[in-house]
């Protein structure tokens, strides 16, 4: 992966991206939370299975749950996943702090 940036969105709270800039484009956003002082995935978009397959998980704790899968194009992929978690992130976070 060669492109790479964050957004803070609350104290402790950061969406990352990272994605291949060359074709097929393969990418994965995260929504992370800083606790114990350390970095904790808790929401994640990725297609790692294949160009036009696209996975969200969510965490309980520190165990990836199985994922919703959507077959669409990349970048309206991408697109959804960041407006998911610019939208959602508190509901994400407070989901995942009561299953800890």
């Amino acid at each position: 992966m060669d492109r790479e940036r964050f957004w803070d969105l609350g104290d402790g709270v950061r969406a990352f991206y990272q994605r291949r800039s060359t074709h097929p484009v393969e990418y994965v956003i995260t929504l992370r939370v800083l606790r114990d002082g350390r970095w904790h995935t808790i929401h994640l978009f990725d297609n790692a299975h294949g160009v036009d397959e696209h996975h969200e998980h969510s965490y309980v704790d520190s165990c990836k749950q199985p994922p919703l899968v959507r077959n669409c194009d990349t970048n309206t992929a991408m697109a959804a996943a960041l407006e998911t978690l610019f939208t959602t992130w508190p509901q994400i976070l407070d989901t995942w702090e009561h299953t800890r």
